[in-house]
Order: structure tokens, then sequence, then C-alpha cells
């Protein structure tokens, strides 16, 4: 799954509330993107548009466990945090990376 199918799945599941099955599967299938982010040749995110997208979820998912205090939801949030976090730290080693070897040249 990339991260738009994941994306507009969880938009399903914030939406609907979804099974325990379905939210379990996508809270794996984030963390597993989370853990490839790192694999990344490129920045994932340079104009921010990924992580707002994964903040406006996060807001969804509030609203529906604040609604059916379904864990599951909670655990699908957090997930989203741990994408959003890793994604944010890939961009920004990569920025750094790149600023750094600007300087060299310069120097």
């Amino acid at each position: 799954m990339n991260l738009t199918e994941l994306l507009r799945a969880v938009s399903t599941a914030a939406q609907t509330g979804g099974d325990p099955a379905r939210c379990e599967a996508l809270a794996r299938e984030t963390q597993a993107l989370a853990d490839m982010v790192s694999w990344a040749t490129g920045p994932i995110d340079p104009q921010g548009e990924w992580l707002d997208r994964l903040a406006a979820l996060q807001g969804d998912l509030r609203l529906r466990h604040a609604q059916t205090r379904d864990p599951l939801l909670a655990l699908l949030h957090d997930s989203l945090t741990d994408l959003g976090r890793a994604i944010a730290r890939h961009d920004e080693d990569l920025d750094t990376r790149r600023t750094e070897d600007e300087d060299d040249d310069i120097a």
C-alpha cells in the first residue's frame, strides 16, 4: 500500500469508525511505511502537504475516538504520528545534508 492509498483508507476508518481488524491492519501498514521512510533517496514531503494531510486525519480520528472511545482509533492516530515524525525527520536530514554539501563547496 502506498501513502495515498493508506491515507484514503485511514480517512474512511475515521469517517466510519472502521472494524477492529481493519484498524489494526492500517496501524501495522502505517508503521511499516514509517519504517521504510529512511530508504527514500529524496525528500518525501518538501511542501509539507503530506504532513498537513496526516494532521487533518489525526483530527478526524480524535473526533471519532471521542464519539466511540474505540482504542484502535487511538492506536491508528499514534501510528500516524510516528509516520509524520519519520517523514519530517527524513526530509530535515536530507535538507541538512544538502546545506552541509553546499557549505563544503563554498569553503
